[in-house]
């Protein structure tokens, strides 16, 4: 379906004996036949299915060995008639692939747009970034703006027509109609502020949304999809932007929400370690144990081994060569290894031999406990309707191997709720057996109690391994005898057969057998890091980023995986809150569970408000600090009037671990970060993440081992987590800066473009008469200022990549919005403003004052100073956009200059065009304009004069109070040999604030804001520059 892995499939159980052929469809199907379904109605969830067959005895024969028994559990429904229950393995949906099968008779249930997979089509939740929901607040006061300017204009518009104009008596307003009638100046102001609301629409950019979506559709399909670095060859997985719309969100997160099984690890599990009947089994170091040590300076003598086969690295020289006959509980470890050769859903391919086979499983755990016990001796070989099929020594006696067959009775299917799987299997001994493996903390729960034998030593042991890195799992059996198997099979059936609520009436069935378990022992799987997880949380962390890591795992692995990925260092100080003592006597019945809420509660909270006060005197000796809660504190923790405080000690934490928590809480703990107004993002592999990966602001899935469902979820998807560091330290910082510059400089140059029709419509009595050309008002937003800024938002760079990596405190500006806070939007209005003026009063008063323009005495008309004023705007524009470029290439430049030179030719062109068409600009610019000196004289004086306080600003910007990333500018300068390294101290880009120069690593040392640290190797400078030298 999709999924990397492979989903078991069944026939309806009991209906084997049916038939094939059309006289058996017709005995089915055909007339006088009362043969239906009853099923749930159309839904979305895939993985779920109710319903039941109804079947006439007549059509269905009883050919099968159990079959009799089914037909008394599930009773006579009609006279006549059998109802079978339907369930998901039943069921093959639209659009996937059948495997090892060559026909199938089915039913259609649902079709078109009733089917699933139809029904999964709907849209992922919409998400919008930071940036683009400021940018809706700068539209709505820029709208505010043009109704105040349009009240303005239609004022002063009513005013002079009834006051001013009677006066001019060559205007003759007495004798016009109700636009300019000095009777009715109210009328007159309502039509003037209409025509002035239509006149300054220029305010709001509408081509900001095109361009933007032009920009971000380039980063993510050019940059992001095309990046080799994110590209996995193993897997030959490239990256994939699954939306556009977050990618400036990339730059601005504060805290990362990950899985650990298959994000931190890869999810490709070797059988390492056992416990079996109270004796440990295994060798070796775990990878986890070794990382540990490396980062703690400890050697480690033993070297890495290589598995013996996929998903098995155990060595034991007690449980190899079927030696375990002679132990003294052989018994008890035949038995564990019956659980992991029949307690699955495994799917057998190939060649049943033990060489050639292959196992499709829906986890790798489950294919690693198959490959166990075939290496143990109990090999599994195939799988039909209604049983399995396994080579096994035979026992007590000697070595020889014989087939066996299990007939399996019931699946208790394992789910993030139950923790457990269970199978009901009648063994070769002709005993009805249960089989059941799941998490220690369900296990321990439904032991007999008196006859444990192993329980203490096991629990030891499973401790001993978590603190390894290992997941570690409870094997248990039971045996039932026929009454009581029967009697449960009809309570089961029915719950089979409900049609409501069917999930928790199976689950109520399953209570009921499964109890009374005896342990026989626990595995240990091994899951090792990806490759650069540790560097990639610790380049995170720097960057000012805190990690929150959420597993189901046991608390000591949790916390040695943490440390082994840097989450937790030796300089750290690490905060537990956990109820363990509680859980155990509530366990042990010593409390009953209304004590252990209330006792459990006032425990958690104490232990957070003492967390609180801890990492305050923490944080004041600049020491970090970790948190680690489990599972069962954190659902205390999450509680309404609790979870602000947890929130208050998470946030003041840079790494938090939780450890057993259910997929339910992962989205849960990703709301309450997110609805703190923090920026989140979730990364994570399985179905289990899809809630978490849907809260955050940011979702990532990994196309790991778990199938792709949480990719299907993400808003961005990749192979490996190492990737992250890439994606948020580079492209997200680059987005980010790109991104606002884009944003503000578009309403920084449409303001100061409507602004002067403003103030010409108001030199002008406010008559709504217009000072440029219709054609080149219209073409204002899409050829003589477009273009610059959309080469900036694709391209610019304010500092290499290496940089960003070298130096990932710089993220801290995107996690601050220093480059689109209010100051910057601002600052960038009142600039739009003073070019408006500047430009304006230099052109009306100062260029074109009202003495003679050209040689010959003439004056410039009305669209020869328009003209004059539209030259100065425009390339004042395109001159501020070079001001604030960092990474020139050939394209900037050709947008920029292009722009400007397309400006004239574009004037030259309608000089000289049909009046029909060029209407005021006919016979303007060539004949009249260009030969006059004082044209050309004004612009260059409009450009200086405008751009002179923006330039003044960012030179004492950089000298006085420099940025974090003009320091790295220096810094790269350095490295690339533009000036000796000596010669840097003495660089006015060097001096701080307070008047001392020195270089820029001192600079960015000393301020906190970056930590500079020398490379041990050769710098490697850029490919497209040649250095002068290299600095060790």
């Amino acid at each position: 379906d999709g999924e990397t892995n492979l989903k078991i499939k069944r026939g309806v159980e009991g209906m084997h004996g049916v038939g094939t052929g059309p006289d058996k469809m017709a005995a089915l199907c055909g007339d006088g036949q009362d043969t239906y379904v009853e099923c749930e109605h159309p839904n979305n969830s895939l993985y779920t299915f109710t319903g039941n067959l109804d079947v006439p005895a007549a059509a269905r024969e009883v050919s099968s060995h159990g079959s009799t028994r089914d037909l008394a559990a599930a009773g006579e429904t009609r006279s006549g008639s059998e109802k079978i229950s339907l369930v998901p393995s039943n069921i093959l949906l639209r659009g996937s692939s059948l495997r090892n099968t060559e026909w199938v008779i089915g039913l259609a249930i649902y079709t078109g747009h009733d089917s699933k997979i139809m029904m999964n089509s709907s849209a992922a939740p919409s998400k919008r970034s930071t940036i683009e929901k400021g940018m809706d607040k700068i539209v709505l006061s820029m709208l505010g703006l043009l109704c105040v300017m349009g009240t303005v204009t239609g004022i002063i518009c009513g005013t002079w027509i009834k006051n001013v104009s009677p006066k001019h008596w060559y205007m003759d307003t007495s004798d016009t109609d109700m636009v300019f009638d000095p009777k009715n100046a109210p009328k007159v102001g309502v039509v003037a502020f209409l025509t002035s609301y239509v006149l300054y629409g220029y305010l709001i950019p509408i081509s900001l949304y095109v361009s933007l979506e032009f920009v971000k559709v380039c980063q993510a399909m050019v940059f992001l999809n095309s990046d080799r670095q994110m590209y996995h060859e193993e897997t030959d997985t490239p990256f994939r932007a699954r939306t556009s719309n977050l990618n400036e969100e990339l730059g601005m997160v504060h805290t990362v929400l990950s899985d650990k099984t298959g994000t931190l690890t890869c999810n490709s599990m070797e059988y390492f370690k056992c416990s079996i009947a109270g004796v440990s089994y295994g060798e070796g170091v775990t990878e986890i144990e070794r990382s540990i040590a490396k980062r703690q300076g400890r050697p480690i003598l033993s070297k890495p081994t290589k598995p013996i086969e996929p998903g098995f690295n155990f060595k034991d020289v007690r449980l190899e060569d079927d030696k375990w006959r002679s132990l003294p509980d052989a018994e008890h470890v035949r038995d564990f290894f019956r659980v992991l050769g029949v307690c699955h859903t495994v799917i057998p391919e190939g060649e049943a031999t033990r060489e050639t086979i292959c196992y499709q499983a829906e986890s790798p755990d489950e294919s690693a406990f198959v490959v166990a016990a075939k290496r143990f001796g109990f090999f599994f070989k195939g799988r039909t309707t209604s049983g399995m099929e396994l080579e096994e020594p035979s026992f007590p006696g000697g070595g020889d191997i014989s087939t066996v067959q299990y007939e399996l009775l019931n699946v208790l299917e394992f789910n993030s709720t139950r923790k457990r799987m269970s199978v009901i299997v009648r063994t070769p001994e002709d005993k009805i057996m249960l089989y059941c493996k799941g998490a220690d903390s369900v296990i321990y729960d439904r032991l007999s109690h008196g006859n444990q034998k192993y329980t203490d030593v096991t629990q030891q042991h499973m401790d001993d391994y978590a603190k390894c890195g290992l997941r570690t799992l409870c094997l248990s059996v039971r045996e039932v005898s026929q009454a009581e198997y029967d009697a449960w099979n009809v309570t089961y059936t029915e719950a089979a057969q409900s049609l409501e609520k069917r999930d928790e009436k199976l689950q109520a069935a399953a209570e009921i057998i499964e109890k009374d378990l005896f342990l026989v022992g626990a595995t240990a799987i091994e899951d090792k890091l990806q490759d650069g997880v540790p560097g990639t949380i610790e380049q995170m962390m720097r960057g000012g980023i805190a990690v929150w890591v959420l597993t189901g795992d046991k608390q000591d692995t949790a916390i040695n995986i943490a440390q082994a990925c840097a989450l937790i260092r030796d300089d750290m100080d690490v905060h537990v809150v956990n109820i363990e003592e509680l859980v155990k006597q509530e366990h042990d019945r010593e409390i009953t569970r209304a004590q252990f809420n209330e006792q459990g509660k006032a425990q958690v909270a104490a232990l957070i408000e003492a967390g609180i006060a801890k990492e305050a005197v923490t944080s004041k000796k600049g020491v970090e600090t970790c948190l680690v809660i489990d599972g069962r504190s954190l659902s205390f923790a999450l509680e309404e009037d609790l979870a602000p405080r947890f929130l208050q000690l998470g946030s003041g934490c840079t790494s938090v671990v939780c450890c057993r928590v259910s997929p339910l809480q992962k989205a849960l703990v990703t709301k309450l970060v997110k609805d703190s107004g923090k920026i989140t993002l979730a990364i994570g592999d399985g179905a289990n993440d899809v809630g978490m990966i849907q809260s955050a602001h940011i979702g990532v899935g990994i196309s790991g081992q778990e199938g792709m469902q949480a990719v299907m979820a993400s808003d961005f998807a990749f192979a490996q987590f190492r990737f992250l560091e890439r994606l948020l330290l580079v492209h997200g910082r680059y987005n980010y800066k790109r991104i606002s510059k884009m944003v503000t400089y578009f309403f920084y140059k449409n303001l100061a473009f409507g602004l002067t029709l403003f103030m010409y419509n108001l030199h002008a009595a406010a008559s709504g008469q217009v000072v440029y050309n219709d054609w080149l008002m219209s073409a204002f937003n899409i050829f003589f200022v477009a273009f610059p800024v959309i080469a900036l938002g694709i391209l610019d760079q304010d500092v290499s990549q290496r940089s960003c990596l070298q130096f990932p405190q710089l993220y801290r500006q995107g996690q601050q919005n220093v480059c689109f806070e209010r100051r910057v939007q601002a600052g960038w209005a009142l600039n739009g403003v003073y070019i408006a003026i500047v430009t304006f009063f230099i052109v009306f008063y100062a260029v074109h004052g009202g003495e003679a323009d050209h040689p010959k005495g003439h004056v410039f008309g009305l669209w020869e100073v328009g003209t004059s004023l539209y030259t100065g705007i425009v390339i004042t524009i395109n001159l501020q956009m070079a001001q604030m470029i960092n990474f020139w290439t050939w394209i900037q430049h050709v947008c920029i200059w292009g722009s400007i030179v397309f400006w004239y030719i574009a004037n030259c062109i309608l000089s000289d065009t049909d009046p029909y068409l060029s209407t005021y600009s006919y016979k303007i610019f060539i004949p009249t304009i260009a030969p006059t000196p004082k044209f050309w004289m004004a612009t260059p004086l409009i450009v200086v004069i405008g751009l002179l306080p923006d330039l003044f600003y960012r030179t004492m910007r950089r000298l006085f109070r420099p940025e974090p990333h003009q320091l790295v500018q220096e810094f790269e300068r350095t490295v690339r040999g533009a000036t000796p390294r000596s010669s840097v101290t003495n660089t006015p880009m060097d001096t701080p604030r307070y008047g001392v120069r020195r270089g820029s690593s001192a600079v960015l040392a000393e301020e906190g804001r970056i930590e500079v640290d020398e490379p041990e190797e050769t710098i490697e400078p850029e490919e497209t520059i040649e250095p002068e030298e290299t600095i060790e």
